[in-house]
Order: C-alpha cells, then sequence, then structure tokens
C-alpha cells in the first residue's frame, strides 16, 4: 500500500485544550544576573514558544490550559525547567541560568549528522521542524528529502543519500533496526513511510561516517527515538479526505501508559476531486492499528514497548512495455508487523544499560496480469550496549544479533534465504581539551548467508575555534551485505564496502545555523555481473560534493526558514553497467527553501521551494550509456493550519497544495522493446490538494 496513514495527522496534533490565551513573560540572565540575549523559551511538548531579545526579555502568548513546563535553554549554560500554571491570567517568570558544568558536550558533534531533538543543546531542527515541513505532507521521510546530501527521486521509494541507492541507507528505531520503513510499493510511484512522525521525540539523520553502534549502511542512517511517557490522558480523533483515525493514550501515576490507534484510510474520494495521472483500479486503502507500552522505574530507567500491525491493498493498470503492449493490472497486497521493546537505565551505580528485542514480518503479494510475485521475510533481532565515563572518555560498547529468513515465490516456484548476522562494537568519546573532542569506534560484524568476517574503524574530531563555531573531520569504513536480489541467484559473493572521509564547518547561535560540509565517498566490492551471468565484487565506484545548510528564526519575527544546497559529482562500474557512470538517481544539484510563518497565534503557514537539476536516464538509442537527462525537477508546495475549539476541544484544521503552478515532472521513461517509442515516468499527479480536522480531547 502506498500512501498513507501519514494523512492522518497532518500537521498540529497538539495535546492542549482551548479556553483563554494566557501571555508568559519574563527576563533571562546568567548567575551574575546579566542579561542573556537570544535564549531558546518555550513550552515543553506544547508548539507554543519564542526567544528572547538582546536585553534577555521575552514574550509569548499560549491557549494552552492547565500546568505545563517552561523551558528556557542557551548554548554554554544548564537547561532551566520552571513549572508554570496557564489560567489565562498573564505570567511572568524570571529565570536565572547556571553555566553548564560540561562545556564540551558542545563541542562533540560527529560530522554528517543532522539532529532533531527539544532535549539537547546544539541540535540543527526541532522534531517540529520536520513534522511541519510544508514539502513533506506529514511524512517524516518527505521531510528528510529536503536536507542537503539527499535527492528527491520522484519515481522511486526511499532515501537516496550522497551517490548513494536507497539501500544503502538504514530505519532505526530505538536501537533496532526497522526491515521495512515503507508501505508496500507500486511501479514509478514512491511510497510513504510507515511510522507517524509525531511518535518520535528525537531524530539523527547521519548523512556519513556515522557511529560504530551501527551498520550495514553504506551511505547513512536514518535513527530515531521514540517519546517516553506523555503527560496525561487523552483522546483523539482525526478525519480527512483519506479517511478517520483515533487514538486513546491512558497515564497511571506518572510512571506507566498505555497507547493505542487504530485508522482507516481510503484514498478514493481523494482521487475523485484530484485529477489521477494513473489508472487507479484500487486506490490506496487499508487499516492500521498500534499499541504502546511505557513504564519508569524507580530508579528512572525506562522501559518502551511498541506493536503496530498493518494491512493495506492498492491496484493501478500498469504500461510495462512502452506502447507496444496493452496496460497490465498490478496488484499490490501488503502486511506488516512491527514489535519493538527497549530498556534505558542504569547497571549498579555507574554503568549505563540500552537494550532491545525486536521482531518483524512483512508480506507482500504482487499480481502482474496472470503472475504473482510474493515475499515472506521474518526479522528478529536483539542489541545491548554498556556504557560508563572514565574521567576524559566515556566509552560505549556491546553487540547486537539478527536472525532473519525470507521466502521468495514466482507463480509455482520458490526459494528462500537464511542468515545469522552478529555484530561487535566498542566506542569512546575522548575529550581531549577544552575546545578539542575525538570519537574512535571499531566495529566487527559477521554474515552466515556469505560466511564473511569484517572489520571497520570509525574516527571523528571536531574543534571548537569560537563560542559559536567549531570544525568537524570525519573517517570511517562501512561495509553492507549484498541485496536479497543477488543473494538468490549466489552466495559466492562478499561484503560491499564504502569508506567516507568528511570535513565540516558549523556556526551557531540560537536563533541562526550556518552548516557547510565537503565529503568523499570511494565505493569497492560492489556487485558486478560477468559476462556468463555470474555475480562477483569487482565493481567500484566514487560520490564527492559539498552540502549547504542555513537556518534563520531571528530575522524576521514569527518566520522560521532554511536553505540547504548540494553539490555532488559521483560515478559507478558496477551492477550491469557496461562503463562507468553517473546513476541515474543522482542529480548534480539540488536546493529546498523551506518556510514556516505564524500569522497569529492560531494560524500558521508554510511555503516549500524543490529544484534537482536533471538525472540520467537510459535511452537504449544512445551509444553513449546514461549520457541523456530528464527534465530539471521544480516543486512548490503550501500548507496552513487553524486552531480552534470543538465543543470546548482543541482542533486543528489544516490544508495543504502541492505544485499548483503545475512544473512538468518527468523521472525517466520506459521504451518498447524496440526502441521506437516511449512513455514519460511522471507523478501519479499533477496537483493536489489535501484537507482536514484533529480533535484532542483531555481529561
Amino acid at each position: 500500500m502506498k500512501s498513507v496513514r501519514v494523512y492522518c495527522c497532518f500537521l498540529f496534533l497538539l495535546p492542549i485544550c482551548l479556553n483563554a490565551q494566557t501571555q508568559l513573560s519574563g527576563l533571562v540572565t546568567d548567575q551574575k544576573d546579566e542579561p542573556l540575549p537570544f535564549a531558546n523559551v518555550y513550552l515543553k511538548e506544547i508548539f507554543d514558544g519564542g526567544s528572547a531579545d538582546a536585553d534577555g526579555n521575552f514574550s509569548f502568548e499560549t491557549m494552552a490550559t492547565g500546568a505545563a513546563i517552561l523551558i528556557v535553554s542557551t548554548v554554554g549554560y544548564e537547561t532551566n525547567e520552571t513549572v508554570v500554571k496557564l489560567e489565562g491570567k498573564p505570567v511572568v517568570v524570571n529565570v536565572r541560568l547556571k553555566i553548564s558544568g560540561d562545556q564540551l558536550a558542545e563541542v562533540v558533534v560527529t560530522a554528517g549528522a543532522f539532529e532533531a531533538s527539544d532535549e539537547k543543546k546544539g541540535t540543527i531542527l526541532k522534531p517540529l521542524d520536520i513534522v511541519t515541513n510544508p514539502a513533506a505532507s506529514a511524512d517524516l521521510f518527505g521531510a528528510l528529502q529536503t536536507l542537503p546530501g539527499v535527492t528527491p527521486v520522484g519515481d522511486q521509494t526511499g532515501l537516496f543519500v550522497r551517490g548513494g541507492e536507497a539501500s544503502e541507507t538504514k530505519t532505526i528505531i530505538d536501537g533496532a533496526l526497522v526491515a521495512k520503513p515503507f508501505f508496500g510499493e507500486v511501479p514509478d510511484i514512491p511510497s510513504r513511510g510507515r511510522f507517524d512522525p509525531f511518535l518520535f521525540k528525537g531524530t539523527l539523520f547521519s548523512t556519513g561516517g556515522y557511529s560504530a553502534e551501527y551498520g550495514q549502511a553504506l551511505s547513512s542512517v536514518l535513527i530515531l527515538n521514540t517519546e517516553d511517557l506523555p503527560d496525561e490522558d487523552e483522546y483523539s480523533l482525526s478525519l480527512n479526505m483519506a479517511g478517520v483515525g483515533g487514538t486513546y493514550t491512558k497515564v497511571w501515576n506518572d510512571r506507566t501508559a498505555v497507547l493505542a490507534n487504530l485508522e482507516y484510510t481510503n484514498l478514493a474520494a481523494l482521487f475523485e476531486v484530484v485529477p489521477q495521472n494513473r489508472n487507479w483500479i484500487k486506490p490506496p486503502n487499508g487499516v492500521g492499528s498500534a499499541f504502546g507500552f511505557r513504564h519508569r522505574d524507580q530508579n528512572g530507567g525506562m522501559y518502551k514497548s511498541y506493536l503496530q500491525y498493518q494491512n493495506g491493498n492498492i491496484a493501478i493498470d500498469f504500461a510495462n512495455n512502452g506502447l507496444q503492449t496493452p496496460a497490465l493490472q498490478f496488484e499490490n497486497r501488503n502486511q506488516n508487523l512491527f514489535w519493538n521493546n527497549s530498556y534505558n537505565g542504569l547497571l549498579g551505580k555507574k554503568w549505563g544499560l540500552f537494550a532491545v528485542a525486536s521482531m518483524s514480518y512483512d508480506r507482500n503479494r504482487d499480481f502482474l496480469g496472470a503472475d504473482e510475485i510474493g515475499t515472506k521475510e521474518w526479522l528478529s533481532q536483539g542489541r545491548v550496549t554498556l556504557s560508563r565515563e572514565f574521567g576524559r572518555f566515556f566509552t560505549r560498547f556491546g553487540s547486537e544479533i539478527q536472525a532473519s529468513q525470507a521466502d521468495y515465490s514466482f507463480n509455482e516456484f520458490s526459494t528462500s534465504l537464511h542468515n545469522q548476522f552478529t555484530a561487535f562494537y566498542a566506542e569512546s568519546d575522548i575529550k581531549i581539551s577544552k575546545r578539542l573532542a575525538g570519537r574512535v569506534g571499531l566495529r566487527s560484524e559477521f554474515a552466515s548467508i556469505i560466511n564473511a568476517l569484517n572489520f571497520m574503524p570509525r574516527l571523528s574530531l571536531t574543534y571548537k575555534a569560537g563560542p559559536q563555531s567549531m570544525f568537524s573531520l570525519a573517517y570511517g569504513r562501512f561495509y553492507q551485505t549484498p541485496e536479497p536480489d543477488f543473494l538468490r541467484q549466489s552466495t559466492q559473493i562478499g561484503f560491499e564496502q564504502a569508506t567516507h572521509y568528511i570535513v565540516n564547518y558549523q556556526w551557531q547561535t540560537e536563533q541562526r545555523i550556518l552548516r557547510v560540509e565537503a565529503y568523499y565517498k570511494d565505493y569497492a566490492d560492489l556487485i558486478r555481473f560477468n559476462s556468463d551471468g555470474m555475480f562477483n565484487n569487482d565493481g567500484s565506484g566514487f560520490s564527492r560534493g559539498i552540502d549547504f545548510f542555513w537556518r534563520d528564526q531571528q530575522t524576521i519575527r514569527n518566520l522560521t526558514y532554511w536553505v540547504s544546497y548540494s553539490f555532488i559529482d559521483a560515478e559507478r562500474f558496477y551492477r550491469d553497467f557496461p562503463n562507468p557512470a553517473r546513476p541515474t538517481f543522482v542529480s548534480k544539484h539540488t536546493l529546498s527553501i523551506i518556510a514556516n510563518y505564524n500569522i497569529t497565534a492560531r494560524t500558521r503557514i508554510g511555503a516549500a521551494y524543490s529544484f534537482a537539476s536533471g538525472r540520467p536516464y537510459f535511452n537504449p538509442n544512445n551509444p553513449n550509456f546514461l549520457s541523456d537527462r530528464v527534465l530539471d525537477y521544480h516543486n512548490v508546495n503550501f500548507s496552513g493550519s487553524y486552531l480552534t475549539s470543538l465543543f470546548s476541544n482543541f482542533t486543528v484544521i489544516y490544508l495543504s497544495l502541492k505544485n499548483p503552478f503545475r512544473f512538468k515532472q518527468i523521472f525517466g521513461y520506459r521504451y518498447a522493446e524496440d526502441g521506437a517509442s516511449r512513455t514519460p515516468i511522471g507523478p501519479a499527479s499533477d496537483w493536489s490538494f489535501f484537507a482536514g480536522l484533529s480533535v484532542s480531547i483531555r481529561k
């Protein structure tokens, strides 16, 4: 199933109720009562807030009621949390911040990482920036496509990072690998992510040089951490052009909570309104449910359990051979189950303990004409990490194990793959001096399916050049087991390999961030087909480029915007390539401009513009392999939301508009067998809009 549950909570599902506005104001100072300018001030888990001015004064309004936590933070000082009562009357809070006892924590910035968090200082984005990205339609992966280093590929599913294929990026939730982070796929139409972006309190998107804790990704890892305990009981209902959904949250004694969700999605009504470029036999439809459990023990340790099940169906007419043959009906039926259990706490008084166990199941059935292609995939895994601080060293080490089985079928023919995967890792953050910090790591992996062992060194250094600027370097070697499509043909192949070299400069204040990063990625041992149809590891390639990121929420009051730009030069000699060439998923230039503006305390609008230079495509009539280019890609999206009250319950009405200027978008061409005719591959619709509302009820 392609689309869907993301529509069920598009923009502001705020956990508050509306009665009257409360004005909060105050002064932020240091321990000497000197004003601290531009401190970040906001209500925890509520989207209201702002920043102090040059004299340390702050003031903003909120429609939330009841008890809330006011958070005040700025670089170099400990974050302050103050409980406030919101009763419609003005509240004045003067906050004195203490100098952080661990200034070096601000120095350790891993090159290649984009982090979104409300809990950590120095992060580039907030979770709210991910959720409200106008270019994403509330899809987490869609939001990440607007960050530098990621190429938008409109006809394929996944994240294509710095010249890497989608399979080279892995998704991790609470320490566990997500085997199938996207809904079932349909030819030429990218699938959306399975997970509600409001589920996560923190996002770490590493575009290269990532930690030794993780592996099996030649290009990138997306590390997601789910929310901890909710504050109070809540019911919510979402109704929109894609379907209906409901959630329930129950909290006991501020230590235990359960969460439940149920939703139904059907895009038939939406497709009746928005003209489509496909003949939909069955528009995307399905049901989904989720159950969560949270418990904090007496020592502060947090246990989380999350179970999600989804069942979806979609069918379209598919012209698989250009103009020469009639269209075939393609249908996808998908069932997916993901269950994750994790614990993060203490082992004794000095050791940190993190443990996770998860399992997943995915069944996919594709029907093309009279043929049926099926897959059944199981994955179980466990990970244990111990950590401890030894003076200037913060060390963590651990291991993970995965057991997987996959059954593949084509009509009456079938094959199976089994793999036992084991990894060990150790890593230390080193406080070399007040301005210099490093991270050194080593990881080793064994995959039984190819009977191969590897060792991977990782290294990063960060130098704090001034109060607001840093330089970082990163180096790492990364391995990945070949994809199942190749292993089904032969297991006499080895790990694919990539080596990352990264240099980074970052300048950051509370309200502005400038980040420039250059990289070189050297590929080796990629899978190639030889002349007699056998596989080997003779493939190679490279990717090099520069990424630019600028974020500003200071220049214009109530406006937050960011600009990301990437230049990439990439080439591969792998698979069935007759000669080295730039792959079809690489655009040399990409640009994204994202802006969100609060017109009033109730009304918010957003806009996004995306550009990508023309990607290569295969033309069988051109003897120069992959030398043709599609049109440059342009896209504009708008979004808006209005906060109101329905039967005294907090309500959000939202609207989004995609590509209203109808920029022509072509992602490639499908040629007839004789090469005499072709059909362009484009988006499912030239433009679209979406509307809905959500109601939140709190006791």
